[in-house]
């Protein structure tokens, strides 16, 4: 099979443009992403000081993957106007460590990005999302 520069080219737009994909967000982010096992240890040791942050829709948190037990659902898409709302209200929180997780990882990179602007300290983004804390047989509830 012979590739000329141009298939090369294209073949090399498209690998930079998954990569992209996955690790712009991340970096815009600019907080750390924790595997799955890692965040469970942390909550367990950490215990009610921890909070879960599940920026999914509210059909999605009590969906058919169900969402990571004790975690509080607030859609990305109300995270601002929320925060507005609420500030003064929030002032204790914003050095607590925060587990923030989506479907994936992209919403919840969003909300670190707008968390971090409100102030809050201790933040990190699950890797993987919901997804990565299933691919580790790790504990769910609220499934329907």
């Amino acid at each position: 099979m012979d590739f000329t520069t141009r298939d090369i080219a294209t073949i090399a737009l498209v690998i930079l443009a998954v990569l992209a994909m996955k690790y712009v967000p991340r970096w815009m982010a600019g907080v750390p992403f924790l595997d799955a096992q890692d965040v469970k240890r942390r909550l367990d040791e950490k215990g009610d000081d921890a909070i879960v942050l599940d920026v999914r829709t509210a059909r999605e948190f009590t969906g058919r993957t169900g969402h990571i037990p004790g975690a509080v659902n607030l859609p990305v898409g109300d995270l601002t106007t929320r925060l507005q709302a609420v500030s003064g209200d929030l002032e204790g929180l914003k050095t607590h460590p925060v587990f923030i997780h989506c479907h994936n990882e992209t919403r919840a990179a969003r909300a670190a990005r707008v968390l971090r602007k409100a102030g809050f300290t201790d933040l990190s983004v699950i890797k993987g999302g919901i997804r990565g804390w299933l691919r580790h047989g790790l504990p769910v509830e609220g499934k329907s």
